[in-house]
């Protein structure tokens, strides 16, 4: 089809301005490129698109749907009969109409008539504004063809492959009105000197927000009426009862309707906007720079109007009330703001960065694309986008092959970061970076002649790194998109490429052995490094942790192509990667905040086998849920702790005096006497899979059992702090309820008879969401447990999760939670012969703290 060829479109939904303002701006744009389609709109008799959707100039037909009542009731008869009538009408709607393609908004129409299209073959795209997806929309993605969204790991409700990341429409007037102001000004009949005000609670209104101003009329017409204006966007709900009790109020600075017809000039001349936090009100404030106060409607699913405004607020790009408080601080806090300029400033500039302004454009171009109409779409932008990267990652090769090249880290205290920075700085290269907090490491590296600072300021980098020609800029996934040095990296056209990325081009044409797993890869990968690096062979490495041996992350062999890699799952790292050899250690479910699924996460699993080199090796785990995917030619072993089915495994198992020792049986024969250097017994099948690796590559008998005896562990990872006659203090990193049960158990093994102390901080919200059942299982076999606060890491607060979740979910007697401040207090209540920490946290900055106190103790 031709862009010249008129076509049918039929769009469909409503209910809120959420849904038909971007269903306008969708047909709008379509328009745009196809000036003579023909559009029709299918809404809900009687709700707000009948009227809306006319005045925009589009013809729109109702169906008698409406939603089902709540409680129990005779009226979810008559609803249930008008749903069978709209799925009649709808097909008699399309049959008459002969759309091309029919697009989805949400609302009640949406259902009926996009299940219709689809039982008749023709193609349909869903456009999805929220960050969580409706039960109809979820079921109508697995048939229709394209899914547009405007948030990131939407694979938790849509098929990958249908989905692409849009941005929500806005209203193309909105875009129009910064030069609206004198308009507007005569408009509202309002004065230009003072500040203004724009009070929205959606096209329908809402009921605190209002509460908040009629609370507060005395103060915004007596006390502040000299500098302050307000629009009051009331809802059409709430008008009539408004109006009686304002009465007597002097109201000559206040416009009061409602609904605001004209909210282009409405926002062009808003200082401060009180908002729900709506997908589609955050595109609008974002688009045109609003500061902006944020009330999150409680009634909606999976609070995900809260997820919205969070992540602004994380970005210090709004503030945010909760609407159980509103009615109390919301006006104080509103006329506080307006009179701040500095914040009002910071705002309005820093909700900038969420801006989409071709988000209507890109949907129209996936639905033409859809029907197969020619057109420039956003995949040659994304095509350019690739090509960009492309050159980037081969100026990166390049630079590798000169000296006094700039390498600067955003996020360079991150433990994958530190590695790379410092085989850079050992190169020979300019490195500086970024972190947000002064840590052991960070300082580590400064003293190994690395620049870093701890504030994000451009002025802070060094002069040296604003060259663009000669500067490659690497980042971590934890760093936010609006973070002003990135942004400013990214603007200026440097080299920016994520971590992942360097690696993979920093290992690629090298025998490497990548080290993957959702637990256990970090023990793992630094063992087979330390066998390697203290043998005839040697290796490079880089390390998820800091080994004990050598105080680093990184190791370094000359003229040796061998390098171990810790192959990261997370953000879908490892599959930059090459790998000679692999080795995958557990695939238990974890980063669903990534994946959506444990399906999703072991497809990626699957896909990281699949790149192993022909006539390479893959080590996998006796038992594991994962069917690898790998090339011809690659020889695929399993290994286990003690299951003698499995290629490489462990026999004659002797544990004595604090010491663990064990037989190794391989496909080369047998290697007895095996001594732990970390006696524990999750490390005994961590031995097996690294002895594999260093049998395979060359290593002697001796040179194995010289250096698993000597391996020292790794820092964190079932760390021994303090032993003495009296205690013994264990720190570990173990954060996944597999993890916790493992290490717990290897501690019960070492000392079957003592008073065993645990001390948990969960780390992440969507983890402990996820997992809650799992860690209190794993915690329940303990004589006493302490948990802390979730440690957060990267993601924003998730209502109604807290460590309470697991703390429930705890069988033990003695259990008690407490504030990480408080944890020391609470430990000298506490009586036990062996406490161990757990966390992946910051729980680490308490250990020095713990141990010092233990010590003294004794």
């Amino acid at each position: 089809m031709n862009i010249n060829t008129p076509a049918n479109f039929i769009i469909s939904g409503g209910g809120t301005g959420g849904h038909i303002f971007p269903a306008i701006s969708i047909a709008n744009a379509i328009k745009k490129f196809m000036p003579d389609a023909n559009i029709l709109f299918v809404g809900a008799e009687g709700r707000m698109e009948m009227e809306k959707v006319p005045n925009a100039g589009y013809k729109i037909v109702g169906l008698p749907i409406q939603g089902l009542y709540r409680s129990i009731t005779k009226k979810n008869i008559k609803v249930l009969r008008n749903a069978i009538k709209s799925v009649g009408l709808s097909k008699q709607i399309i049959k008459d109409f002969k759309p091309d393609a029919v697009i989805g908004v949400g609302g009640y129409a949406s259902g009926p008539v996009l299940w219709q299209a689809e039982s008749m073959n023709i193609p349909t795209l869903i456009q999805e504004q929220n960050s969580y997806a409706g039960v109809t929309n979820k079921l109508l993605g697995k048939r229709c063809k394209k899914i547009c969204v405007a948030y990131d790991n939407m694979e938790r409700f849509f098929p990958k492959n249908k989905i692409i990341i849009t941005g929500n429409p806005v209203r193309q007037e909105l875009l129009e009105s910064s030069d609206k102001q004198q308009e507007a000004y005569q408009y509202f009949n309002l004065e230009p000197q003072k500040k203004t005000i724009l009070v929205i609670g959606g096209s329908l209104g809402a009921g605190t927000i209002n509460k908040s101003v009629l609370r507060n009329m005395n103060s915004l017409t007596t006390r502040y009426k000299n500098d302050v204006q307000v629009i009051w966007q009331t809802g059409k709900y709430y008008i009539k009862q408004i109006r009686n009790e304002i009465e007597g109020y002097n109201t000559h600075n206040m416009v009061i309707t409602d609904f605001v017809t004209r909210m282009d000039l409405a926002y062009s001349i808003a200082d401060l906007v009180i908002s729900r936090a709506g997908a589609s009100s955050i595109s609008e404030l974002s688009l045109l720079h609003k500061a902006c106060i944020l009330v999150p409607s409680p009634n909606v699913a999976e609070d995900h109007q809260t997820k919205n405004a969070m992540a602004l607020v994380a970005k210090e790009a709004a503030k945010m009330i909760p609407d159980s408080e509103a009615q109390m601080r919301l006006i104080p806090e509103a006329i506080k703001l307006i009179n701040d300029n500095d914040e009002l400033l910071k705002l309005s500039q820093n909700i900038e960065y969420f801006a989409k302004p071709d988000a209507a454009q890109h949907i129209a171009n996936t639905i033409f694309e859809m029907i197969g109409c020619k057109i420039d779409t956003p995949k040659a932008d994304e095509s350019a986008k690739k090509e960009i990267e492309k050159k980037t990652e081969n100026d990166l090769r390049q630079s590798q092959k000169t000296q006094a090249k700039n390498y600067f880290f955003l996020g360079i205290g991150g433990i994958g970061m530190s590695a790379i920075a410092r085989y850079f700085n050992k190169q020979g290269h300019n490195v500086g970076g970024y972190d947000l907090t002064s840590t052991a490491l960070t300082k580590s590296l400064e003293e190994e002649g690395i620049d870093i600072h701890y504030s994000d300021n451009i002025s802070l980098i060094p002069v040296k790194f604003m060259d663009q020609e000669n500067t490659t800029v690497v980042y971590t996934p934890a760093i936010p998109n609006n973070m002003s040095e990135f942004v400013f990296f990214k603007e200026g056209k440097f080299n920016v490429l994520k971590r992942s990325q360097v690696l993979g081009i920093i290992t690629e044409g090298k025998r490497s052995i990548c080290v993957a797993g959702s637990h256990g890869k970090t023990t793992t990968s630094t063992m087979i490094a330390h066998i390697l690096y203290q043998s005839k062979i040697g290796t490079n490495a880089f390390l998820g942790g800091i080994s004990k041996n050598y105080d680093t992350n990184l190791l370094v062999t000359s003229n040796n192509d061998l390098v171990v890699v810790e192959a990261d799952e997370y953000d879908r790292s490892f599959l930059r990667l090459t790998p000679y050899m692999a080795v995958v250690t557990a695939t238990d479910a974890d980063h669903l905040d990534i994946y959506g699924s444990k399906e999703e996460m072991l497809k990626g699993f699957a896909e990281f086998t699949s790149l192993i080199r022909p006539e390479g090796v893959l080590i996998i785990k006796k038992g594991i849920e994962l069917i690898p995917a790998v090339q011809d030619g690659v020889k695929v072993y399993t290994y286990s702790a003690t299951d003698e089915s499995a290629n490489f495994h462990a026999e004659n198992v002797r544990i004595a005096n604090g010491t663990i020792l064990f037989d190794f049986k391989g496909i080369n024969g047998v290697i007895t006497d095996i001594e732990l250097g970390v006696p524990v017994m999750v490390n005994i099948e961590n031995a097996v899979a690294a002895i594999a690796i260093a049998s395979l590559n060359g290593a002697s008998t001796d040179e194995i059992k010289n250096g698993v005896k000597s391996f020292g562990g790794t820092k964190r990872r079932f760390d021994i702090k303090v032993k003495n006659e009296n205690v013994t203090y264990i720190d570990d990193y173990a954060h996944h309820p597999n993890e916790i049960k493992a290490s717990i158990a290897s501690v019960r093994k070492l000392y079957p008879d003592k008073k065993m102390c645990v001390v948990f901080q969960p780390h992440l919200y969507t983890r402990t969401r996820d997992f809650a059942a799992e860690f209190g299982e794993s915690l329940s076999a303990l004589d006493d447990v302490i948990l802390l606060d979730i440690y957060p890491a990267r993601e924003l607060p998730i209502k109604k999760v807290t460590s309470e979740l697991i703390y429930k979910n705890i069988s033990s007697k003695h259990k008690t939670m407490c504030k990480k401040s408080e944890l020391l207090d609470v430990l000298k209540t506490k009586e036990f012969d062996v406490l161990l920490t757990l966390g992946a946290g910051d729980i680490d900055k308490l250990v020095p703290e713990i141990q010092k106190y233990l010590e003294q103790k004794a």
